[in-house]
């Protein structure tokens, strides 16, 4: 057995996903083998094991199956996942500092699907005092809600971020940092692999041309586009997001924030494993093409630590 592919297979063995293939596959045909044998030979170039053929499919239908696109998405989507700590590393929801935020601030997966086949993803401050909110770790927190979703749904036809307002005061303005809110929107735009239909942002503060002048600048027009605000009562949002598809908190028809958001904790903290397996396997990453038998060797020495861990 070749050297190399020995322990490549050997990855793909134990990251699973709550999904297959096929099952990507009976929706999108596009799916070939052919188009995953080329995304996987770019992978491998650039220093990464075997990437799961349900991953690939994750990138390419988010890119409409543009093959030069769909690279470009995935380079920014593991180079920023190697480069950015602060929103990609140390993923586990039983760190102490994510259950602090997991206290401040609420995620849902919305469990029904708008009518066009969008899933939702909710998102609200718990507790409005500045001091508790950290920016950072709910940047992360987010990104692991729709990687939870990605893994047990895979491709899915588009994602709507549903975001809440109420209770954010000028205070949470100064936790907020330029940098990370650049880093935020270039993964959002340029590397998260769903197609993103619109951002909803209920209860729009008094002072949200401030909020959008720090934000506005790091948006492509097309991003903006998709931005819609509400200052008035919640109904108004029903023609985008229906009263089926929301919370009772909203007037909808499903369990109440609160519920929800204590399954979804759950749902992340049965996703610990994956969480692991996925950060080993970019931290390697070489955009510049720089493939060496120490870069393998040491993912690799990076998954065995994850899996031997979950013996214990």
């Amino acid at each position: 057995m070749d050297r190399i592919s020995a322990p490549l297979d050997f990855y793909t063995l134990w990251m699973k996903f709550g999904h297959t293939i096929d099952d990507s596959r009976k929706e999108y045909p596009e799916i070939t083998d052919e188009l995953l044998e080329d995304l996987q030979k770019w992978a491998k170039e650039r220093g990464l094991p075997r990437i799961p053929d349900e991953q690939l499919a994750l990138f390419a239908h988010s890119c409409y199956f543009d093959v030069e696109a769909t690279k470009r998405c995935m380079n920014v989507y593991y180079r920023m996942r190697a480069t950015v700590p602060e929103f990609f590393s140390d993923r586990d929801p039983s760190l102490d500092y994510l259950q602090r935020s997991l206290k401040a601030l609420e995620f849902v997966m919305l469990p029904k699907p708008d009518k066009n086949g969008n899933r939702i993803i909710f998102h609200r401050l718990a507790d409005s005092r500045p001091s508790k909110y950290v920016f950072n770790d709910g940047i992360k927190l987010l990104m692991m809600s729709v990687d939870a979703s990605l893994y047990r749904n895979g491709c899915s036809a588009g994602y709507i971020f549903l975001f809440d307002m109420a209770g954010m005061r000028l205070g949470h303005l100064t936790r907020l940092s330029i940098n990370s809110i650049r880093k935020f929107f270039e993964y959002l735009q340029e590397g998260m692999p769903v197609r993103l239909k619109a951002m909803h942002v209920l209860n729009a503060v008094w002072f949200m041309d401030k909020v959008l002048a720090l934000i506005r600048p790091f948006m492509k027009q097309e991003l903006y586009e998709m931005l819609h605000l509400y200052t008035g009562d919640v109904s108004d949002v029903y023609p985008h997001v229906p009263p089926e598809c929301l919370p009772k908190d909203f007037g909808g028809e499903l369990d109440c924030v609160a519920n929800l958001h204590k399954a979804h904790c759950m749902k992340l903290d049965q996703l610990q494993k994956y969480f692991r397996e996925e950060e080993a396997l970019f931290r390697n990453y070489s955009p510049d093409n720089m493939t060496s038998p120490k870069i393998m060797s040491d993912t690799i020495e990076d998954l065995k630590d994850c899996h031997n861990g979950d013996d214990g």
